[in-house]
């Protein structure tokens, strides 16, 4: 996954219902102690449908691509 990514929630947050569609911004490696050999990267993704002023970070486990840009 990568910025442009155009991607889906497959997991509920506060605010954020399951199976919302959304595009990731930025995407960057965890920072601190968690930084070594993790699998998964931080997104900040804008999300479409939901009543939101900026911007809501999720890990790349908990989306699932729909479309790729190229």
């Amino acid at each position: 996954m990568r910025a442009g990514d155009l991607v889906t929630t497959t997991r509920a947050q506060i605010g954020v219902p399951n199976g919302t569609i959304g595009l990731i911004i930025k995407s960057h490696k965890p920072r601190g102690h968690y930084a070594k050999g993790a699998p998964w990267k931080i997104h900040e993704v804008q999300l479409y449908g939901v009543k939101l002023d900026f911007n809501r970070r999720f890990l790349s486990r908990d989306l699932e691509v729909v479309s790729e840009s190229r």
